[in-house]
């Protein structure tokens, strides 16, 4: 299942003028000076020698140095600057909602780091800066999500995202209505371009939340709910751009799992046209371009077998593995493909160039090993049947019925005391 993208530094590119200051001291100018110089760390000296002779009520210190920090991508010093800007109830008139970004920032830093609290501690700050802004929200969302493993508060923030992105990009197109000359026109054009982005994200999210807490859900009536808002959430950000790869697969996904398997389809061709549609556009590179196609065709490929078309998912997922080489997934559904039209020859030939891919899990190992045991046993290879589940248990030793099976295999080989103690093993996992 996927979780969506953990955190993410920002880029932001902020027009400010020079702001105006009720208050402008020597000192103050001198800052100024050397922030037009780029002299940032002198502008950083300066604050802190006037802070430390004891004036550090001055708000316009803190603001200033708050500034040279940021030219510096320095986030943490610079949320700190600004913070105490704010505490000394001077934010409104320092705009400082437009360094919103800085706390975004210095918030990934500490989450990336493993300070989640602290991480979350800034998230919150931000927020009290510039309450309209999306990103903490999607942020605090991936931290309940990735970190914390809250699957309805995760929800909750992206949801919250999703509606502060929209209202932002509504605002925003009202200026772009409104502006006088093409410089804001494009300045506010780029705006919405990557506010829309956020909004994607965050509807992307949402429905991804959506698609977990459907396949937990505990009734009929609950799965339905969440898989409808999984839906509405990947239409509403279809809406803002009909063409993103990601959405069209998790909407398929969605498909998938209401079994309407013609309209995953349907959509899962949708998207390899997309795509190259964008390599012929220029806005995906052929590298790229490969790697999602593969991705899309694995999943097109799942879809044909569970719709019992074995020869169509066959010819999909070797286009995959084209593209892809020898992964572990493709091959193993390829496996899967032969297993049930019954060529178990071309199934092991597969799971053989499986277990050359190095860095495969335990687990991964197992389950191979398992539908190696699974092809012998339909070949009536007992022993080497047995000897494919005597493998798949060494990675794998606490799978019950792995041990049950191992045990029927035994006794058809006369082999009853191996048997007996595969059974009492059994039985010890499950108690």
């Amino acid at each position: 299942m996927f979780r969506p993208s953990m955190i993410r530094f920002v880029v932001v590119v902020v027009l400010l003028g020079a702001l105006a200051v009720a208050c402008t001291s020597p000192a103050v100018t001198g800052m100024k000076v050397h922030m037009q110089n780029g002299e940032y760390e002198d502008v950083i000296h300066l604050a802190d020698s006037i802070i430390a002779s004891g004036d550090s009520l001055n708000a316009d210190i803190w603001f200033w140095r708050g500034k040279a920090y940021t030219e510096l991508n320095k986030w943490r010093e610079a949320a700190d600057s600004f913070w105490r800007v704010h505490e000394l109830g001077d934010t409104e008139s320092k705009a400082l909602n437009e360094y919103w970004f800085v706390f975004f920032n210095s918030a990934a830093g500490l989450i990336n780091d493993g300070d989640v609290n602290g991480g979350i501690g800034l998230l919150e700050q931000g927020m009290e800066i510039a309450p309209e802004r999306p990103d903490f929200q999607l942020m605090l969302g991936d931290v309940a999500l990735n970190v914390n493993d809250e699957l309805k508060d995760a929800l909750e923030y992206f949801r919250k995202a999703a509606d502060k992105a929209g209202a932002l990009a509504d605002e925003l197109r009202k200026k772009i209505d409104r502006a006088g000359n093409e410089f804001d026109r494009e300045y506010y054009s780029n705006s919405l371009e990557r506010m829309e982005g956020t909004q994607i994200q965050a509807l992307y999210n949402t429905g991804s939340v959506c698609t977990m807490l459907a396949l937990e859900a505990r009734s009929d009536a609950e799965r339905e709910t969440y898989i409808e808002q999984a839906k509405e959430n990947y239409e509403k950000a279809l809406e803002i751009d009909p063409s993103n790869i990601d959405v069209l697969d998790a909407l398929a996904g969605i498909y998938l799992l209401e079994e309407k398997y013609d309209e995953a389809l349907d959509i899962y061709d949708k998207t390899l046209a997309n795509i190259d549609t964008g390599v012929s556009e220029g806005w995906l590179d052929k590298e790229e371009a490969d790697a999602l196609k593969a991705d899309v065709l694995v999943s097109k490929g799942y879809a044909l077998i569970e719709m019992e078309d074995y020869d169509q998912a066959a010819m999909v997922l070797n286009q995959a593995r084209a593209i892809k080489g020898n992964d572990y997934i493709v091959l193993t559904s390829l496996a899967h493909v032969n297993f049930v039209r019954g060529d178990y020859q071309a199934a092991l030939d597969n799971l053989e160039e499986v277990f050359r891919i190095r860095g495969l899990s335990n687990e991964e190992l197992a389950k191979a090993y398992y539908m190696k045991y699974a092809c012998y046993n339909r070949l009536e290879q007992d022993a080497d049947a047995a000897e494919a589940m005597e493998t798949a248990l060494e990675y794998q030793p606490d799978n019950a019925d792995y041990w049950r099976y191992l045990a029927s295999t035994y006794s058809r080989l006369g082999r009853r005391n191996d048997a007996i103690a595969a059974m009492e093993k059994a039985g010890e996992i499950d108690r």
